[in-house]
């Protein structure tokens, strides 16, 4: 079985596309109210069927004065299904895709200042409202260490009658996840490193160590019929070694594949990621995982997150984890920025015809909400865009 997941799970690298020759549009003009000028070159682009299919050029309307208007929306569901799109790039994305979101937990742990626990249960809520399936809600770890998530027991309680999503949360060692069962938790995370110098860093600890320790709670968790995820950091590349070679991560994916984890969550901890260092990770862990339990987590410190995740969709990934407003960081990489954000995500996925059953107007309310709270402006491109394009954002 295992000699077959890349064989179903080959991306196709050599797509041919006819060229666009198209007129030069002058570097003033609107973008998005274009006069007649460039109406030449937005028709063009409308004849050719694969292309407009591809980018949502079936956004464009002529006006009887000649105006081009683009809507600002890349919710296409209710024009094209995913059997219209002619590129032979975009068949192997999968119909559906699960998104997780890790803004509750990895998004807030690195802040300075304490947020109070009702703001992060009314953040949660918030987005379970919007449609996700996946809310990782906090961490049991010792409030020494993460002094942020101190309040993981108060969370827990204020979230146990929520219904719409499930709640996984991280647990570093049996006493993290004995206390996280006794809280409530009906789902755990364990979280190994792909890197020995981070996993020293990060865990105190080895990576064989950390992975014993890994096979303790999933035994424990087997037991009580409680599903355990794996998080891998440093898939790619490492703050303190540089280059994460793709076989060590396939190594840590195989161990957490064979104590019995549900999902492996691929993870570039510091966000160094493109499409070219990613595919042959991917292609390794493909060999000792099925691709139906891998996930991709990326971090946008450099802005390969989007292209990162559409490389993994084609390679047959169908769950990403994603943080609202892209909150996040890493405190071992300095200058490392947040996870991907969630909207921009979801509206890239929208974009290709894929469904998340995610709400993009009610997740940008979350968004909101908490950026509103910590002070700072979204760090979503499509919600800071939508919010400043659209009359009414929540629409859409």
């Amino acid at each position: 079985m295992i000699a077959n997941m890349r064989t179903r799970n080959i991306l196709q690298r050599r797509l041919f596309f006819n060229r666009l020759q198209l007129m030069t549009v002058p570097s003033l003009e609107d973008p998005h109210l274009m006069t007649g000028f460039s109406t030449a070159a937005v028709g063009q682009i409308r004849n050719h069927s694969s292309y407009a299919a591809v980018h949502g050029l079936d956004a464009v309307s002529f006006s009887k004065t000649g105006k081009v208007t683009r809507y600002f929306t890349s919710d296409r569901n209710d024009k094209f299904t995913r059997k219209e799109f002619s590129s032979k790039l975009l068949k192997s994305i999968p119909d559906h895709v699960k998104i997780v979101e890790v803004g509750a937990r990895d998004g807030l742990q690195n802040e300075k200042n304490i947020v109070p626990t009702a703001v992060k249960v009314e953040l949660i809520k918030l987005l379970v409202s919007s449609g996700l399936p996946v809310v990782e809600a906090t961490s049991f770890v010792s409030p020494k260490w993460v002094p942020q998530l101190a309040d993981a027991k108060d969370v827990m309680a204020a979230i146990k009658n929520v219904e719409g999503a499930s709640f996984p949360v991280l647990t570093p060692n049996l006493k993290g996840f004995e206390a996280a069962v006794t809280a409530g938790a009906k789902e755990v995370a364990v979280f190994p490193a792909a890197s020995e110098s981070f996993s020293k860093a990060n865990l105190n600890s080895s990576i064989e160590d950390n992975l014993s320790c890994c096979r303790d709670i999933a035994s424990a968790a087997r037991n009580l019929s409680i599903p355990v995820r794996g998080y891998i950091s440093c898939v790619v590349g490492c703050p303190l070694e540089g280059f994460v070679a793709p076989a060590k991560v396939a190594y840590v994916a195989k161990a957490l594949y064979d104590m019995g984890c549900s999902e492996i969550s691929l993870g570039d901890t510091i966000g160094v990621g493109t499409p070219g260092s990613v595919i042959p990770m991917l292609e390794a862990v493909l060999d000792v995982a099925p691709v139906d339990k891998l996930a991709v987590h990326f971090h946008d410190t450099y802005g390969q997150a989007l292209s990162n995740i559409l490389v993994s969709l084609q390679m047959g990934i169908s769950t990403v984890d994603s943080s609202v407003s892209g909150l996040g960081g890493c405190p071992y990489a300095k200058g490392a920025t947040g996870n991907v954000a969630t909207e921009d995500v979801v509206y890239m996925l929208n974009g290709l015809g894929v469904k998340t059953n995610v709400d993009l107007g009610k997740l940008m309310v979350a968004g909101d909400y908490i950026c509103n709270h910590l002070g700072r402006e979204p760090g979503s491109k499509a919600a800071t865009a939508l919010t400043k394009l659209t009359a009414n954002a929540s629409k859409l």
